[in-house]
This record gives C-alpha cells, sequence and structure tokens, in this order.
C-alpha cells in the first residue's frame, strides 16, 4: 500500500513538473514590443493613385516584415497585414470601408486573441495596445487637408494582392484598385504583371468599334479549352469579360473571388493568364465556382477582352475533399455555373452590360468521342458576355445586347 501511494505521489510530482516547465515556456514565448519599426521599404513600394483631391497608397508586407513590426508571426495564422496611407486633399470628410480589402478581414484585437498567452496578462496587454496603434484608424473620418496611415489585417495571399479601397463621403464615393506584389514573391508577382501588359503589341490588336462586330468575332473564338496535352476537347469556354483588368478584377474581389492554382488548361496555344476560385466561408460551405482566364487580342471599343471557362466540381460543395487545384470531375451542368457566375458578379456594381452569343461547348455526341468521361456536359451553347467598367453601378443600371435571348435556350 505504502509502495502505491509512493508511486502515485511520483507521478504526480512528474505532472506537475511538467505543467510548470510547460507554462514557463508559454510565458518565456509571450509578445515583446519590438523597440524599432522599420516601415521605410513598405512605404518604398508602395503603390499610388490620385484622384478627386485624394491620394491613395497602398502595399503588402511581407511575413518577415510582419514579424519585426507587430512582434508576431502572422503567417502561422495565414493572416496577411496591408499598409494604407489616405492623404484627403479634398473639402469634404472620408471614411475607408475596410470590407472592400477584403470581406473577411480580421480586426486588430481578434488578431492579438490568437497570440494571447495564459498567466501573462500583461504581455497580451500589451500586445492588444500595440496592434491597435498601428491598425488604420477606420472607425474615425478623414476631415480635408488630413493625412491617416495604418495596417488592414487581412487573409494571407501568396502572389499578387488585389487591394480595392472604397472611400466613403457625403454623396460621394471614390474607389482606388491596386495590384500590391507579396514582396517575399516580388520578382514572380512582377512577371504577372509584365507579361499581361506586354502580351500583344498594338499592330496585333482587333480593334472593334460596333456591336455587330463585336458579336461576330467572338463567335469565332474557340469552343472549349484543351487539356495539357493541347489535344482533349475539354471544358467549354462560356464567358467573355470586357473591361480594364482593375474594374473587373475589383468585381471578382468584391464578390469573394480568390486566387487558386488550378489544374492547366490550354487555349491559343498557353496555359491561363489567371485562374481564380470563389471561397464561402460559414458553416455550410458554399458553391466554389473556378474561373480559368486567356488575354485576347481584341479590343472593344478600347477596352481589352478575355474570353474564359467557368465550371464547379461535380458535387459541388458535397465532393470528396481533394487539392484546391483539382477540378475534376466537372459537374455536368455547366450552364448552372455561367449563370451563378453572372448572377454573383452582378451584385459586384461593376457590371454595366450582359449578352449572350452561341459559340461555347460541343455536340454531346462529339464529346463521346473526343472527351473523357471527366469532361462531358451538356449545354445550351451560349457564352455569356460580361461589360465591367468602374464602380459605381446598380442593377437597374444593367444593360444588354440585343443578342440571342437566354429564353429562347430553356
Amino acid at each position: 500500500m505504502k509502495k502505491s501511494c509512493s508511486k502515485m505521489k511520483n507521478q504526480l510530482l512528474i505532472i506537475i513538473s511538467t505543467i510548470c516547465i510547460a507554462l514557463f515556456m508559454n510565458a518565456c514565448a509571450t509578445f515583446k514590443k519590438p523597440t524599432t519599426i522599420n516601415e521605410a521599404p513598405i512605404k518604398e513600394r508602395a503603390l499610388t493613385k490620385e484622384a478627386n483631391g485624394i491620394r491613395a497608397s497602398a502595399a503588402v508586407v511581407g511575413d518577415q516584415e510582419a514579424r519585426q513590426i507587430f512582434g508576431i508571426d502572422l503567417s502561422r495564422k495565414k493572416i496577411q497585414a496591408v499598409w494604407i496611407e489616405i492623404e484627403n486633399n479634398s473639402d469634404r470628410p472620408i471614411i475607408l470601408l475596410s470590407t472592400a480589402i477584403d470581406p473577411e478581414y480580421i480586426a486588430p484585437l481578434e488578431v492579438a486573441f490568437y497570440y494571447h498567452r495564459a498567466f501573462a496578462s500583461d504581455a497580451n496587454a500589451a500586445l492588444d495596445e500595440h496592434l491597435l496603434n498601428l491598425n488604420f484608424p477606420v472607425r474615425s473620418s478623414m476631415k480635408p487637408g488630413s493625412r491617416a496611415s495604418g495596417y488592414i489585417f487581412t487573409n494571407w495571399f501568396k502572389g499578387i494582392k488585389v487591394i480595392d479601397i472604397d472611400l466613403l463621403g457625403n454623396n460621394f464615393s471614390q474607389n482606388f484598385t491596386f495590384f500590391a506584389p507579396n514582396p517575399d514573391k516580388m520578382a514572380e508577382s512582377k512577371a504577372v504583371i509584365d507579361r499581361i501588359e506586354t502580351m500583344f503589341s498594338d499592330p496585333e490588336l482587333q480593334k472593334l468599334e460596333s456591336e455587330g462586330a463585336l458579336r461576330e468575332v467572338l463567335e469565332q473564338l474557340p469552343c472549349c479549352v484543351s487539356d495539357k496535352n493541347g489535344k482533349t476537347s475539354a471544358e467549354p469556354l462560356n464567358v467573355v469579360l470586357i473591361g480594364e483588368i482593375y474594374n473587373w478584377m475589383s468585381a471578382l474581389v468584391r464578390r469573394g473571388y480568390r486566387y487558386q492554382e488550378l489544374n492547366p488548361r490550354s487555349v491559343f496555344d498557353r496555359v491561363q493568364d489567371i485562374h481564380t476560385i470563389k471561397l464561402s466561408g460559414g458553416y455550410l460551405k458554399g458553391q466554389e465556382i473556378i474561373i480559368r482566364l486567356w488575354q485576347t487580342p481584341i479590343r472593344y471599343q478600347s477596352m481589352p477582352v478575355w474570353v474564359g471557362q467557368t465550371s464547379t466540381r461535380l458535387g459541388g460543395r458535397f465532393a470528396d475533399t481533394a487539392s484546391a487545384e483539382v477540378t475534376l470531375p466537372m459537374d455536368p451542368h455547366v450552364d448552372e455555373a455561367r449563370d451563378a457566375f453572372t448572377q454573383d458578379i452582378a451584385y459586384s456594381q461593376a457590371l454595366i452590360k450582359i449578352g449572350y452569343i452561341k459559340g461555347s461547348g460541343l455536340a454531346q455526341s462529339t464529346q463521346t468521342e473526343t472527351s473523357s468521361k471527366d469532361y462531358q456536359y451538356t449545354t445550351d451553347g451560349l457564352r455569356v458576355v460580361l461589360v465591367f467598367a468602374k464602380r459605381p453601378a446598380s442593377l437597374e443600371e444593367i444593360d444588354f445586347f440585343n443578342w440571342k435571348r437566354l429564353d429562347d435556350y430553356r
């Protein structure tokens, strides 16, 4: 009996010692405010735009920079800080809408809470204060002649980050959109931007002015993408985007679309220029609409024209778990993805015109001969054409091309 009690005491001592060591290690890992903060590199590479007496600057904060500035490892929780500066030289007060930068942005105290440690109330309070002091003052209006700067905590993004800045005043709004490179992937990010901007020389451009000419050219675009071998006629090209990239990319971000590596598809003998997916949070995961886009040499009234493919995986939100880049097997009812994307993007307040043309997809009999089962689909053969402009544009302001009627194909 005495031996049993002695053994239990020894075990208890071991447990208590382990807990004490863990608490000591936890205390050692508590927050310590950085003695110096070097923001110069961030400000030097910040992108700047100006309009209506308002000057806006924005930059993505790298992971190592974040550790130096905030004293914590934001990347561990997939958090990415964005530096914003607004100089208001207009004649009206304005406020920054942080949800435009990221609809699921993280409040500073929410960030701090994740890095709190047990039995470290002073350090936790210091972290709270530090992040609040560095946060952009979103609760305060910017008076005429004033300047405000600070950080917004967003979801981590490895490539080029689309930073959408919306400023609101009395009967006034101003938008700035930036394509900000991740400093940890600077060369890669700049290469993507340079490739898109220099893809076509002026003599290569096909410049169109009339709706009739536009329709004729768009109907002659390839029907479908090809797989990585360039042989199989795969998913249908069922979307056309027309407008400056800042306008429609801003619309995609506003509706929750994010950059995502996707399995390669080929059009014009090259893989997709841009790929994105709509990711929804919440208790029930939303439908993940995927989009692959290719820039064309077509210009309609000076606006670039992009052709794309949109679809969803078979089973949608209830599909088996797969790597994020996997898009097969495809839901065969591809028109539902096309229509869902169109309706969704209409709420971005950047869409100004919609039209439908023929030219998308293959007849089902032809698919059976040329495509694998994973690629087969049913479609009405229509390709939606979406024209974008600077926001805001309400639903009632959306115009329509007098082309094919969707009702006639139901």
